[in-house]
Parts: C-alpha cells; sequence; structure tokens
C-alpha cells in the first residue's frame, strides 16, 4: 500500500456526517433544553470511549497482524451503526413528526437556506460562542502530535498514550460533567463556564516546557470543548424549526471542517514563523472575545423552542 492508495481510500470520508447525523437523529427524540444537552453529552461520552477504544484496537490488529490491520478493523467496524439503525431503532420514534414551520420552510442546502439559518434570532450569537474558543483550540490540536514530536522526541506510543487520555477526559466531561453540571445550571451558564475552561486551558500552555504538563491541560480542555460543543449544538437545534435542525447542524458543521482543512497549514506556518506560545495568545484573545459576546449578547430565553409534544 503507497501513500497515493491511502489518500484514495480517503475519499469515502467526504460522504461521512456521523456525529452531524447523530445530533440530528437525537434532536428528533428529545425535547429542547436538559433533555438534549443530557443526549448531546451522553453522545459525547460515546465519541470520549471511541477515542480509547481505538488507539487499543489499532495496537491489537497491528501486532496480531500487519501495519495496514487497523483500517481493515476500522472498515468492519463502520458497518455495525448501520445494523443497530436498520434493526435496533423503530423508524416511528424519529419519523413522521408534524413540523411546526411553515411554507416557507425548505431542507434543501443553498445558500437562500444557509443565510435564513443564519438570520433566525439567535443562531449568530450561538455560533459566535462556540467558534471563539473552539476555532483556536483546533489550530493547537492540528499541530499537536507534531510539536510534542519536535519539541519533547514523543515517539507513536506516547502520541497514543495521550489520545487516550483525552478520551478519558472527554468520556468524563460528557458522560458526567455536563449532565451534572445541567441539572445545577442553564444552558447559557453552562456556555460561559466552558468558556473558562478554555481560558485556563490557553493560560496553561504559555507555561507549555514539558511534557508531563500536557497531563494537566489536557482536562481543562476536554471540559472546555465538552461544555461549549455540547451545549451550543443543543441551543442551535433549539432555536430553529423542527425540520431544520439537520441544517443548522451541518452549517455549524461545515464551519467547523472548513477550519480543519486548512488548520495544519496556518498553525504550521505560526508554529515556524512565531512559535508555540503565539497559537496560546491567539486563543486568549479569541476566548476573551467569547467571554464579552457572552456577557454583553445574552440568548434570551424566549427563543429557545417549546419541547416537543407526543
Amino acid at each position: 500500500m503507497n501513500l497515493p492508495t491511502v489518500l484514495l481510500s480517503r475519499i469515502p470520508c467526504i460522504f461521512m456526517h456521523g456525529y452531524q447525523g447523530h445530533q440530528t437523529l437525537l434532536a428528533a427524540l428529545t425535547a429542547p433544553g436538559k433533555e438534549r444537552t443530557n443526549a448531546f453529552g451522553r453522545m459525547g461520552l460515546a465519541f470520549g470511549l471511541g477515542f480509547v477504544i481505538a488507539p487499543s484496537f489499532s495496537i491489537i490488529a497491528t501486532k496480531v497482524s500487519h501495519e495496514s490491520a487497523p483500517i481493515m478493523v476500522s472498515a468492519v467496524l463502520c458497518v455495525l451503526p448501520f445494523l443497530v439503525l436498520q434493526f435496533c431503532l423503530e423508524r416511528k420514534s424519529y419519523e413522521d413528526h408534524p413540523s411546526e414551520i411553515g411554507e416557507q420552510s425548505n431542507e434543501n442546502v443553498n445558500t437562500a437556506n444557509i443565510i435564513r439559518i443564519l438570520q433566525r434570532p439567535g443562531v449568530l450569537n450561538v455560533i459566535i460562542k462556540k467558534n471563539a474558543p473552539v476555532i483556536p483550540m483546533q489550530l493547537i490540536l492540528s499541530i499537536l502530535q507534531l510539536y510534542l514530536v519536535e519539541e519533547f522526541n514523543a515517539d507513536v506510543q506516547t502520541g497514543q498514550l495521550i489520545q487516550m487520555m483525552t478520551g478519558v477526559c472527554i468520556m468524563c466531561s460528557n458522560g458526567f460533567g455536563v449532565i451534572w453540571m445541567r441539572k445545577i445550571f442553564s444552558e447559557p451558564t453552562l456556555l460561559l463556564i466552558g468558556m473558562m475552561f478554555f481560558s485556563i486551558t490557553f493560560s496553561l500552555f504559555f507555561f507549555f516546557y514539558r511534557l508531563w504538563m500536557i497531563v494537566i491541560i489536557m482536562p481543562f480542555a476536554s471540559l472546555g470543548m465538552s461544555f461549549i460543543t455540547t451545549v451550543a449544538d443543543s441551543l442551535l437545534t433549539a432555536l430553529v424549526e423542527e425540520d431544520e435542525r439537520g441544517l443548522v447542524l451541518g452549517v455549524a458543521f461545515f464551519i467547523n471542517s472548513f477550519v480543519r482543512t486548512f488548520a495544519p497549514a496556518i498553525s504550521g506556518f505560526v508554529l515556524d514563523t512565531f512559535g508555540f506560545s503565539f497559537l496560546a495568545l491567539i486563543g486568549s484573545l479569541s476566548t476573551a472575545f467569547g467571554h464579552a459576546v457572552i456577557l454583553m449578547f445574552p440568548l434570551q430565553e424566549g427563543l429557545l423552542r417549546k419541547a416537543k409534544t407526543n
């Protein structure tokens, strides 16, 4: 297997939108607010579990067979979600829900509909609050492995251990932190708390001179990512009509994917030119902007859709 073959094998990933699809499905099965936020948090628990299981499967498959074995194992495992959806979930539980929207509703993905979604009250507000800390964090994560190798001579096993540790942190923050905190605080308050965790994360990155510090930094980063992304996505689905949830999540994920596409090039240039601390500075300033938006432009509770009725 050569590099062009590996790149060609990535082409089907263009059509993989599992996380977005799962969130859309959960939005159809849950009520806006606490129930939906908790459901998104539990999905984050499964997402974090993947960070733990994936390296383990990769190591085992490589030792049992050969280096390309993890790819084959992944291909087989991808069939399982399809089987669960087809045989373990009743279609009537998430289909044929009457829409609250009028004739102007249109699910088609086009520029006009995207602009219409962004113009809905509160949507752009939440998207800005979500991406203020998340975008600079993605810039750092895109070159973190490279930085660990160049700065600390970290090997592949070290990278896998860090990935597993990150997965455990995501599991705990999504599966327990978000759900427990939602019992006490509302979604807008959780956004502010998540922003505080990001402020701590970027501050610690300024002092990232020893490899062991990653053990202190990643829990705060995981808490920030869990609170911000889970709560923001839950709020976005509550700000639009029932048949627009997939579209608004698609817009949110488009921004995420767009940043991830160019993040390695941008972060690599910044790392070579200004150093790693400059990325931490960008994150700190962007998160401070997010704090300002949260405090100066609070989300109106009246904009959120009422709980769906059976």
